[in-house]
């Protein structure tokens, strides 16, 4: 019997709604996996460290993959299960500031996704500044160019959620996936 379990990400540039997304689908009784990075950031500036991603893009890159990493395996089974942004997104962070990403192109091999990666696009209206969310509207841009170039290149197919209400994303998402009539 094949496995029915199904990893879907939710990615897109800092401040584009991916949370609001993944929120509205967990209170929908899908079960969601929150944004690594967000975490990571939050507690090693707790903590006091450089280990952030204006800091030490690699360290901390490292840090969120095996975070990742984790949370793939935390899948409830049988279920489809969103996820606030994926493995990949990590190597699209890294090549756009131009550092290697050391071989975790052939680590992502190992754990596939849905093959549809809903990507939220850059939206300035809605877009805004918080202790762990620095990057300015131009490098929101250079993100989101990133991840779409990066997914693809891993053979992903890469639908762009439009700038709609909450419910009404949520109701594209789930559309997609052929959940929702």
């Amino acid at each position: 019997m094949k496995n029915s379990t199904q990893r879907v990400i939710i990615t897109g540039g800092p401040g584009t709604g991916k949370s609001s997304i993944i929120n509205e689908l967990e209170a929908k009784g899908y079960p969601c996996h929150t944004e690594v990075s967000r975490a990571v950031i939050k507690q090693e500036m707790e903590k006091g460290t450089s280990l952030l991603p204006w800091r030490d893009l690699s360290g901390f890159s490292d840090k969120v993959f095996k975070g990742q990493t984790s949370q793939y395996h935390d899948a409830e089974e049988g279920k489809v299960n969103f996820y606030d942004r994926g493995m990949i997104d990590v190597i699209a962070y890294l090549r756009k500031d131009g550092h290697p990403s050391d071989g975790l192109g052939d680590l992502v091999e190992h754990y596939p996704y849905h093959n549809m990666i809903f990507l939220t696009p850059p939206w300035h209206e809605i877009y805004s500044n918080d202790e762990e969310r620095k990057e300015n509207l131009a490098e929101m841009e250079a993100i989101h160019h990133s991840l779409m170039e990066t997914y693809q290149s891993f053979g992903y197919e890469v639908i762009e959620v439009p700038k709609t209400d909450l419910s009404e994303r949520v109701t594209f998402v789930l559309k997609h996936l052929g959940l929702e009539p």
